[in-house]
């Protein structure tokens, strides 16, 4: 059986438009890339796009004049009485057309408050696509944060690992106690159990970015590129960020959305009150002799005057300026405390890198030298590596908390510009048997 090109044709359009639901994760997955994925698998964006069809619908209705209406009707009809009934004489019969004539605008008025309602549901459609990138944003670094505590606790296990051999051989030979040999395997053990917990949190948040991707199945084929950190000195001001977010928040923008579509509402309410017009032409045959007829039909607006419609139209107007106005304030602190966060977090984060790291470092090295050299105890060669693995997990976690302060900046101000990250950096691996 052969396919017509026109149907071939169709059928490649629809694989092309339609995502698939099994679709494969790239081998280095990226930010961007994961942002991509979830829009075109998450639920959500389809039912937005229905909701802009159905608006469009919507639009194409109100654009309709109303349909004429056909009269047939006949008049005299009986069945007894003298002189006998003859239809072509005794009948009236009548056939005519009439046409409403709406007044006042009324169809521009339906097709702005359509336009309004489609504007709208295009606008809650972005607010869908722009909940989901924030929260694979979230997700992303999360998981990317448990990665980077992976590799701490790695570094620190391996340390300690060597540490145990080293003391297994020396206490073969005579040269050590077997206490001390104890405590460095009780504190392997410790950092066992710590690196066991990293391994399942990076699985937990590695499944909650598949579902964040909308592809859970995926979870454990997931590995990551870790960003770079946004540059600590370039936080925007607070001015033009809350002149940006008053511009750009999703939530200000639909509220003003509200406000127009309230206005276009009062309007065909407004325009409502004006009685329509509907003339009528057609044909009359009465009394055995064809006549035209004519007319138009005003109703009268004596008790029903729209009044309490027009009014709630318009409470409805002063209700969502009310709505905008707050809606404006939260936005203005939150964006407030979002800055304010992210600049300490930045500061905590160049402290820990710029005064400590180095410091923890330089300690365990000259801590290990001594001991080796028999200049210091066991004890303060483990609490120095214990100092250096606490100073490496505090970095990574002022790390995840200076990249999360930067996606609430973001949700804060609602532009996603403000977060740019860079493809040219190191990759973290979380596959299901923990970091590659």
């Amino acid at each position: 059986m052969t396919i017509s090109a026109t149907w071939r044709q169709a059928l490649l359009v629809a694989l092309l438009v339609i995502p698939s639901a099994g679709q494969t994760i790239p081998e280095t997955l990226t930010l961007p890339q994961a942002i991509d994925i979830a829009l075109s698998q998450r639920a959500e964006m389809d039912e937005a796009r229905e909701a802009i069809n159905a608006r469009i619908g919507a639009a194409t209705q109100a654009d309709r004049s109303p349909n004429p209406t056909l009269f047939l009707q006949s008049e005299n009809w009986r069945f007894h009485g003298t002189p006998g009934f003859s239809a072509g004489r005794d009948l009236d019969l009548f056939a005519f057309v009439s046409q409403p004539l709406e007044t006042a605008g009324k169809k521009t008025r339906r097709v702005a408050l359509a336009g309004e309602d489609r504007r709208i549901a295009e606008l809650r459609r972005e607010a869908a696509a722009w909940s989901i990138r924030q929260e694979v944003k979230l997700a992303y670094w999360n998981a990317v944060s448990a990665g980077r505590y992976e590799t701490v606790l790695a570094e620190r296990r391996e340390a300690v690992t060597r540490l145990v051999d080293y003391h297994e051989v020396r206490v073969r030979l005579g040269a050590a106690a077997k206490l001390d040999l104890i405590k460095v395997q009780l504190e392997s053990e410790k950092l066992e159990m710590q690196y066991i917990t990293a391994q399942t949190q990076a699985e937990q948040f590695r499944l909650e970015l598949a579902g964040a991707m909308g592809t859970p199945s995926a979870a454990s084929n997931i590995v990551l590129r870790d960003p770079d950190l946004p540059d600590q000195t370039k936080t925007p001001q607070l001015e033009d960020l809350i002149e940006t977010a008053l511009r750009s928040r999703i939530e200000v923008r639909l509220a003003r959305a509200m406000i127009e579509r309230a206005r276009a509402q009062l309007n065909v309410q407004q325009a409502s009150a004006k009685p329509d017009v509907t003339p009528y032409f057609g044909y009359k045959r009465t009394g055995g002799f064809n006549t035209l007829i004519g007319g138009v039909s005003v109703p009268l607006a004596v008790f029903d005057k729209r009044s309490g419609a027009i009014e709630e139209a318009a409470s409805e107007v002063r209700e969502i300026e009310a709505s905008l106005r707050s809606a404006e304030a939260r936005v203005r602190a939150e964006v407030t405390t979002a800055a304010t966060l992210l600049r300490r977090r930045a500061d905590m984060l160049s402290r820990i890198n710029d005064r400590m790291l180095g410091r923890a470092d330089e300690t365990a090295r000259v801590a290990l030298a001594a001991y080796e050299e028999g200049g210091t105890g066991l004890l303060s060669l483990i609490d120095a590596q214990r100092t250096r693995n606490e100073v490496g997990l505090l970095f990574a976690q002022a790390s995840r908390d200076y990249a999360l302060g930067w996606v609430d900046l973001e949700s804060a101000v609602g532009a996603e510009e403000l977060l740019q990250v860079s493809d040219a950096s190191r990759t973290v691996a979380l596959t299901a048997g923990g970091r590659e």
